[in-house]
């Protein structure tokens, strides 16, 4: 029988490492996106616990643009799911001993990848270099800042239960007495243990602190505005005009974030509107926001790729438009409507961000994906809320979305003015 050998394309090493496509690089973003899909379950549902499911999805969205090694992030997303999941499904009362797991495993997880963001800052040696420099005390100062940061996580919560209890501020019951806690900090300083053990040997082994490329993804699929984009910016030679259009990338973002914030107060400041008016006000503010990305695209301005920005303009369109055609919309409709927006948004501004990506732009980009996101939970979860309260949502929301388009349009005239 003839056998077919398998293309250099997709090999066991890009399946295994990826990287697959923009979107989703490998099993580890199918394993966050999963994460993620729950938490937007649990909120549709508007189960309380979407809370704590809803703030480790941000920090899992979060550790996707911060390009941990697999196996931190590996690490981290069995820790979130571990800790969210087993408040969610009930584990910890279930099951006695599940509160110990998690305290043994969970500081394995999350203690290396704490000592990583710790390198990010600067404060740290990057265990990544450190055997490069042949310097015993840089390795040892890795497994003892690991250590003490696994254990200090562990007591602080330690804190945190003695201080709900004290003052009943959830209305919960978390210490079980002299033996919970003793045990819960023996567990914690196993895992902190494993965990710093961990990482000392992978800087003995001189492996990078940053995720490896194996396969370059391309972007998403050439849309017909982006090739309209792409034939207008190639009409232009002249190199003082394209510095001068480099540096007007981040008009557009100004004026976005201007009709966010024009947005959000009138609908603070609106006397009890209808849904009818909500429905207005938002599409079109989606409107405009989309057809200023639009613009931006047509003039060759991008700051995250084309593509990028043609979806999320083609999702603002959609959303927007559905807001204002549909005259008879219910709360249900609206809230979903924004929320599915909000969340596409955070989607496609964190699969944006790459490390060639300047790194100020970076790190305001993933404070944009992940307040998108937060907020689109937070949308989808409050079907049952009065109209003030969703009203005072989406006011904040688009304040906030449109402070953080405006930080990003100076940040992006400051670094190109500089360059």
């Amino acid at each position: 029988m003839a056998t077919h050998a398998v293309t250099p394309e997709w090999d066991r090493r890009r399946l295994l490492y990826g990287d697959w496509n923009w979107l989703v690089r490998d099993g580890l973003d199918v394993l966050r996106y999963a994460f993620i899909a729950g938490t937007i379950v649990f909120a549709a549902q508007g189960n309380p616990d979407a809370v704590a499911l809803g703030a480790a999805s941000a920090v899992l969205l979060l550790a996707r643009v911060v390009n941990l090694p697999r196996w931190f992030d590996f690490g981290l997303i069995v820790t979130m799911s571990l800790i969210a999941y087993g408040t969610a499904l009930g584990l910890y009362g279930d099951w006695f001993y599940y509160d110990k797991v998690v305290h043994t495993l969970a500081p394995f997880g999350y203690s290396p990848v704490l000592y990583i963001a710790l390198v990010r800052l600067g404060v740290v040696p990057d265990p990544g270099v450190a055997i490069r420099e042949r310097r015993v005390a840089r390795i040892a100062g890795i497994f003892i800042v690991t250590l003490a940061v696994g254990m200090a996580v562990g007591g602080f919560y330690e804190n945190v239960e003695w201080l709900e209890d004290k003052w009943n501020i959830l209305g919960g019951h978390f210490v079980k007495g002299l033996w919970d806690t003793e045990t819960d900090l023996l567990c914690d300083a196993t895992g902190s243990l494993a965990g710093a053990t961990f990482i000392t040997i992978w800087a003995l082994r001189g492996w990078s602190s940053h995720r490896v490329t194996v396969v370059p993804a391309p972007g998403p699929k050439v849309t017909p505005l982006e090739a309209v984009a792409g034939r207008a910016q190639e009409t232009r030679a002249d190199s003082t005009a394209r510095r001068w259009r480099q540096r007007m990338e981040g008009l557009p973002l100004a004026a976005q974030g201007l009709v966010g914030l024009g947005a959000g107060l009138l609908l603070l400041a609106l006397p009890s509107p209808s849904l009818r008016t909500l429905g207005v006000v938002l599409g079109s503010a989606l409107l405009v926001t989309a057809a200023l990305g639009a613009f931006a695209l047509l003039r060759g301005h991008s700051r995250r790729g084309r593509a990028f920005d043609a979806l999320e303009v083609a999702a603002a369109a959609v959303a927007g438009l559905l807001l204002l055609v549909w005259p008879t919309i219910t709360q249900l409709g609206l809230l979903y409507a924004v929320g599915v927006f909000s969340i596409v948004l955070a989607l496609l501004e964190v699969a944006s961000l790459t490390e060639d990506r300047p790194g100020h732009d970076r790190w305001l980009g993933a404070v944009a994906g992940i307040a998108a996101f937060v907020f689109g939970l937070a949308m989808l979860a409050s079907p049952g809320r009065s109209l003030d309260a969703i009203i005072t949502l989406l006011g904040l929301y688009f304040l906030v979305l449109g402070a953080i388009r405006l930080f990003q349009s100076l940040a992006a005239w400051y670094g190109r003015s500089r360059g």
